[in-house]
């Protein structure tokens, strides 16, 4: 059988014609390269493939030198460190010391690396070489090079993969403000996120679609957003429930920590999708410098972290962002997390007030919805239909409502809530004349007793309305005690100011009073018009640097001087001071105040402040100073028309005892009124302010007219 033999190595290795008959080896002796050959024999033996010839195998792939052939480019010597290139090992020595020399990238010129080839070489001296031909690589250097360029291909392969993933993904942080699990999904994906908890979520980036839901409620927040890849945070806020900050804080050379409080600080409480680039310091602590860490003077850094809280449970949550929203006017922001909120607490009283509040601000259909929900969750709790007539008022459907109760009234003459709640309806003189009807019918229900009694002071029968908070007391402490400051009120009405004082003693006495400084400064009112010691409750209350500003701020409401110099008073305290004498500087610092700091100032201080943003036409703190007094669109409008100077009944509505005062002193200062009206109502103003606070003030020492 004729074979091509390009490289003659039949010739110098006759022992090959033995194999020649074996197909794989035949081939490899028609290339003409002798190494291919010497591959095939190793393979051959390695996997057993010709046991007839085991021994002749075993002699050919154990003498290199047969295979060796001449060398194209002399192999590189050199180095750099601890790196180069050089010949290691002597295999198959012969009697003239050349011997097979294996050319390797070392390390440290004795351990090879990546091997590069063997030759048939003799040393000349230090160094230096004689180069003879190149020898196939041993079995063992062979395998070695084979699996090292397997591993790389798969490195390829793998960055390859790794590449496209990153490129063609991004993850999706999800985190979850609530106290309970959420069962999430998320294009596919579903995971069970505990309560507190956040994970990431590797999604196709482009629209990514999912839901998060609570076993009780089901579904609370749905996500549907367009995700792009990068190397940014994309980050689902669930609900927006989670106090998430990004705080920017610069570094300075004589400072070992960042500085504090941050330079920049944004809370994204209430934001449910957020995008956020170039992140240095995510949910970690920022470190402070090293001398291996050296930042430039005032490089700023970014941080990304949940806000926690020294007196709510680690992490506080949702109930901080809710604490957030309110005191920041952001009450919309939080909606669907206080929906949620009420859900888990069945609607409880505090988490449904709070639910609807938020409502509010989204529209008046959301505040219909959740009212709604409160009332179908709790269908026999009556402040909760209040609670519902209110918003369906607000929203201008007060006919409506009016004629949907008067029907419930008609058709359940029996029920004592149906003719309460037909009743609260009407307001002025009509709605007592309700109310004095419900309670012949129905003299043991609390909740008609303690409204007819509240409407009875408000229009001014003072003697009758404290009676009726008498019975009540007997009947419901409860209701009653929802009607202390108009039976304070009542009885100054009819000059027993002594017994004024020692009920609000007996308040002020009571450890468990949350609002100590505030009955503090009504004793003190009452105190100086029944010869007593003014400052006496104030006095025993315990000295706190904390609550300095809101102990100044009562004992200016009580006419008393504040105790903290005018440097240190907060821009509430400087409020209270100002409306003694001077309202216009009162606005002004009024518009800075929060919805909190708002919220503690009383209602006749609120309703001084409402006329003079009246007159100056302060559309934002007129709505912020109606959604703190708790007032209706109409009853707003009628207010505001009445303190304007246009004829207007009182009678009309229901004007709270506590505000009556300031309503008659704003509108004896309009100019357009007749002398003689505008001194009635001064007089006016004087007598029902029975507490004898900031009113009284106001009718001395403000301007007389506008």
């Amino acid at each position: 059988m004729s074979i091509s033999d390009p490289s003659q190595l039949l010739q110098r290795i006759p022992e090959l014609l033995q194999l020649v008959d074996v197909p794989a080896i035949r081939r490899a002796i028609e290339t003409g390269d002798a190494f291919k050959v010497y591959r095939v024999l190793i393979l051959a033996r390695l996997f057993r493939r010709l046991p007839e010839h085991r021994e002749l195998l075993q002699m050919l792939t154990s003498e290199r030198r047969l295979f060796a052939k001449a060398y194209k480019n002399k192999p590189y010597f050199g180095g750099l460190k601890y790196f180069g290139f050089g010949f290691l090992g002597a295999a198959e020595s012969d009697s003239d010391d050349s011997h097979i020399a294996l050319h390797a990238l070392t390390l440290g010129a004795l351990i090879p690396l990546i091997p590069l080839g063997c030759y048939v070489v003799k040393s000349s001296g230090e160094r230096q070489w004689h180069i003879y031909a190149k020898a196939p690589l041993g079995v063992g250097i062979w395998l070695y090079t084979r699996a090292l360029a397997l591993s790389l291909v798969t490195l390829i392969i793998f960055g390859a993969v790794h590449n496209y993933h990153q490129y063609s993904t991004q993850d999706v942080m999800v985190i979850n403000g609530f106290d309970v699990a959420l069962d999430i999904k998320l294009n596919g994906n579903k995971i069970k996120l505990p309560a507190q908890g956040r994970v990431n979520i590797n999604v196709k980036h482009g629209l990514v679609t999912g839901s998060a839901e609570i076993d009780k409620i089901g579904v609370i927040d749905n996500f549907k957003q367009t995700v792009h890849s990068g190397t940014h945070y994309n980050i689902w806020n669930i609900a927006g429930a989670a106090p998430l900050l990004l705080n920017t804080s610069n570094y300075s050379s004589d400072q070992t920590t960042p500085t504090k409080p941050p330079a920049q600080q944004t809370v994204y409480c209430g934001s449910r999708y957020i995008e956020l680039p170039n992140i240095d310091y995510a949910f970690v602590e920022l470190p402070a410098i090293s001398s291996f860490n050296k930042l430039k003077e005032g490089q700023a850094v970014r941080q990304l972290m949940i806000e926690k809280s020294d007196e709510l449970p680690t992490p506080a949550g949702v109930t901080l962002c809710v604490e957030y929203a309110f005191r920041h006017s952001q009450e919309k922001s939080m909606a669907a997390a206080l929906e949620v909120l009420a859900k888990l607490h069945d609607w409880d009283a505090k988490h449904a007030q709070a639910a609807i509040s938020a409502a509010q601000q989204v529209s008046n259909a959301e505040a219909i919805r959740i009212a709604t929900l409160a009332l179908q969750a709790q269908p026999d709790n009556v402040d909760y239909e209040r609670r519902y007539q209110d918003v369906m008022i607000e929203a201008g459907q007060y006919q409506q409502l009016l004629s949907q109760y008067a029907a419930k009234a008609q058709q359940h003459p029996e029920s004592a809530t149906a003719q309460y709640l037909h009743a609260s309806l009407l307001a002025g003189l009509p709605g007592l004349a309700a109310m004095q009807a419900a309670h012949l019918s129905f003299p043991q229900d609390a909740s008609i007793l303690s409204a007819l009694a509240w409407r009875k002071a408000i229009h001014a029968d003072y003697s009758g309305a404290y009676q009726d908070i008498l019975k009540l007391r007997q009947l419901s402490p409860k209701h009653a005690d929802t009607l202390f400051d108009t039976e304070v009120r009542t009885l100054l009405a009819q000059g027993r100011k002594l017994d004024a004082l020692n009920l609000l003693n007996a308040a002020a006495r009571d450890k468990r009073a949350s609002a100590r400084a505030a009955r503090a400064a009504d004793f003190a009112l009452v105190a100086r018009q029944a010869n007593a010691d003014p400052e006496f409750w104030f006095k025993q209350l315990p000295p706190s640097v904390d609550n300095a500003s809101s102990i100044d701020f009562y004992r200016i409401r009580a006419g008393l001087a504040p105790k903290q110099a005018a440097k240190n008073q907060d821009n509430y305290v400087q409020l209270a001071l100002a409306l003694r004498n001077n309202p216009s500087l009162a606005v002004q610092l009024a518009r800075a105040l929060d919805p909190y700091q708002l919220s503690s100032l009383a209602s006749d201080q609120m309703l001084l402040l409402f006329g003079e943003a009246l007159k100056i036409e302060d559309a934002s703190l007129i709505k912020r100073l109606q959604n703190a007094l708790h007032l209706s669109k109409e009853e707003s409008g009628l207010l505001s028309n009445f303190m304007q100077g246009e004829a207007v009944d009182l009678d009309q509505f229901d004007l709270a005892l506590e505000m009556q005062p300031a309503a008659y002193l704003i509108r004896s200062r309009n100019p357009q009124l007749s002398d003689a009206e505008r001194a009635g109502l001064r007089s006016l103003a004087a007598r029902t302010d029975f507490m004898r606070g900031p009113v009284t003030t106001a009718l001395t020492q403000w301007p007389a007219r506008n």
